[in-house]
């Protein structure tokens, strides 16, 4: 049987992503969009301890400035820690949280590697013996005894590396934008471990695979369909098919919702009134700003590292795990519940 551990962040994520980047014995593949320098000097003990690492990074700075000074300071003492950057094609970027662990283990999520998505309690606690983190609401899933979702993951991390380049120099300096604020979720809740079969699990490895899958999901009639992402374009021809599915659903009877991290745009707004969905905003006051991108839909859920964008679901290299397992979902669903609950009308 397959072990699945279900997480969300802040409360327990970035805790077993620590664990999860510190147990390899023989290989760790990273894949994800940016690294920050509290992850960033892991990767050297991980060399150090003997493990084959590779590190695959957007082509962008942000955060990854930081992890990279963590590398260059490694390699001054003699540690060479392999690091490549996937330069950006139009929209195309390498937006995907991906991890995987010598030979049968992976880990799939919303966040990226940095203290903000994916902080750790730093006595390695897990609620409820751990004090509250300060972080954005991501969910995770972590994968043991998987090995033919293992094999994939890694082969597609290993084709994107071929074309990458080493990281340059000197970065491009760039527009950064507003950050929302982040809150402290209540309560704050332990994993979930499960055992199922691997049968139940389907893997994603870029946003056109990534959109299949929700269309697929959203196929037959449902009961529910709770759908929580930092913001939707509804104007891209990549989502508005998914939006427009939103709605047949509920003219059908489907308990349909939409979570967002940030106030959408006016015509965002406008488009899901006109269509009947319910959405609501996360309130960093009374909980957390949104950074989950997951889908709920009755006894499935799918965790993605894609946005409902034009880049997300078009050309990106993105992730996304599907579960079909009653008791996981309902891990998912009972924190899009508690959320919903304290969050704001659009």
């Amino acid at each position: 049987m397959t072990r699945l551990t279900c997480a969300l962040g802040p409360d327990s994520a970035g805790t077993l992503l620590h664990r999860f980047v510190e147990a390899p014995t023989t290989r760790l593949d990273v894949a994800v969009y940016e690294v920050g320098p509290s992850y960033g000097w892991m990767f050297p003990r991980a060399v150090e301890r003997g493990v084959r690492v590779r590190l695959l990074l957007d082509g962008h700075a942000g955060d990854n400035r930081g992890c990279l000074d963590e590398l260059r300071r490694a390699a001054e003492r003699g540690i060479h820690v392999p690091c490549r950057v996937r330069r950006h094609d139009g929209l195309r970027e390498a937006h995907w949280k991906l991890i995987v662990a010598d030979g049968d283990r992976l880990a799939v999520g919303t966040g990226n590697l940095i203290n903000r998505d994916a902080p750790a309690d730093r006595h390695g606690r897990l609620p409820p013996d751990s004090e509250p983190l300060t972080g954005t609401r991501e969910w995770w899933a972590f994968v043991d005894g998987a090995p033919t979702l293992a094999v994939a993951a890694r082969s597609r991390i290993t084709a994107v590396w071929r074309e990458s380049v080493p990281p340059p120099p000197v970065w491009a300096v760039e527009e950064v934008p507003g950050i929302p604020p982040v809150g402290s979720p209540q309560p704050s809740v332990p994993p979930l471990t499960v055992e199922l079969s691997p049968r139940r699990l389907q893997l994603a490895t870029d946003a056109r695979a990534v959109r299949t899958a929700i269309e697929t999901a959203l196929e037959a009639p449902a009961r529910r369909c709770l759908l929580t992402v930092p913001y939707i374009h509804t104007w891209a021809h990549q989502v508005r098919p998914l939006v427009d599915r939103l709605a047949e659903l509920r003219r059908g009877g489907t308990d349909v919702r939409v979570l967002l991290g940030v106030p959408p745009a006016g015509g965002d707004t406008a488009t899901l009134r006109e269509r009947d969905i319910p959405a609501r905003v996360m309130n960093p006051g009374r909980c957390t700003t949104g950074h989950a991108k997951g889908m709920v839909v009755d006894r499935s859920v799918l965790l993605m590292s894609a946005n409902w964008s034009a880049a997300g679901l078009g050309a990106s290299f993105e992730t996304a795990l599907r579960v079909d397992d009653a008791v996981a979902t309902a891990y998912f669903a009972e924190a899009f519940e508690r959320d919903w609950a304290l969050a704001d009308a659009t």
